[in-house]
């Protein structure tokens, strides 16, 4: 017979959650979950701030004119939110609330980068949406957003992007069709991977569920054999049994030893096994002893 592992996941489509008779595991994978993305977490937003100070000197190249504006956003509001972000998540409470935090993170990222091209000059603006693409990309495939919140942030980025380039800003509409194109592309992109990321990182967690539960039963089943074992030992230790060629003779019936003494069969098998002999006479003995007659009389009187 061949054991078969069941290793199907019973997963809600959009939101990933573990539901049915597996619903259960949510909880672990959640906590599984965090505590492998708290270091990418803070290593990632001290990435965010590295690069989001590096693109200042972007500003002062393709906007001279503004940049103490531009460098304001960058470096007294995006970086600031980002610096307590990280300190945040030194806190106990940090993983009851870590994916609205990266939700509050990125989007702040993402209003210092339209506000950016508003107040910009054109046309070196049109191109500062760009800036959005990555924090989209930064969003889905390396700061461990789960998919339902990295779709929810990607959306309302989307919705800032369209606000600023059609109410906020006269982009020329090839302009805008083409930054819609390579925007909502991106997004797109970013969905599947962050959706295969986190499927991936549910099945591995599954996964590493039944393998412990399958060595769990094998630990429990190697306890039960030695256990068993340990009582065969002790049951072979308290049996002796007698086997081989015994000596015995055809008279007597006494039986000789290995050092070529006879004795007695009782004496013998008492001696080489836990038998104790119990004495008593058959009806043959009796009759040969005492008589058919008077064993007779005897039995008789016994039953009166």
């Amino acid at each position: 017979m061949v054991y078969k592992l069941d290793t199907h996941m019973e997963l809600h489509p959009l939101t990933l959650r573990f539901k049915g008779a597996q619903e259960r595991l949510e909880e672990g994978f959640q906590d599984h979950f965090f505590r492998l993305s708290l270091p990418i977490f803070r290593w990632g937003f001290l990435l965010g701030i590295l690069l989001y100070g590096i693109f200042g000197l972007l500003d002062s190249i393709s906007m001279p004119e503004i940049k103490e504006r531009l460098w304001a956003i960058r470096f007294f509001l995006v970086i600031p939110v980002f610096v307590l972000g990280i300190a945040f998540s030194f806190y106990r409470s940090f993983q009851r609330y870590w994916q609205l935090t990266i939700a509050v993170l990125i989007l702040v990222a993402a209003f210092g980068v339209f506000w950016m091209i508003v107040i910009g000059t054109p046309p070196h603006s049109y191109h500062y949406y760009v800036g959005n693409m990555l924090v989209i990309f930064f969003c889905f495939a390396f700061i461990r957003a789960r998919f339902i919140w990295a779709t929810a942030i990607a959306l309302v980025t989307l919705a800032m992007f369209e606000i600023t380039s059609v109410l906020l800003t006269d982009t020329p509409m090839p302009v805008l069709l083409r930054n819609n194109f390579f925007f909502i592309a991106a997004i797109i992109i970013g969905m599947v991977a962050s959706y295969s990321t986190e499927y991936f990182a549910r099945k591995n967690y599954f996964l590493m569920v039944l393998l412990d539960r399958e060595r769990d039963k094998l630990a429990q089943a190697n306890r039960s054999l030695k256990q068993r074992l340990e009582e065969i030992r002790q049951a072979q230790k308290e049996i002796k049994i007698l086997s081989g060629l015994i000596p015995i003779c055809a008279n007597c019936k006494k039986i000789r030893d290995d050092q070529g003494y006879w004795n007695q069969i009782e004496s013998y098998i008492s001696e080489h096994s836990d038998a104790v002999f119990s004495h008593a006479l058959c009806p043959d003995c009796i009759e040969e002893l005492y008589g058919k007659e008077e064993w007779f009389q005897k039995a008789q009187g016994q039953k009166d």
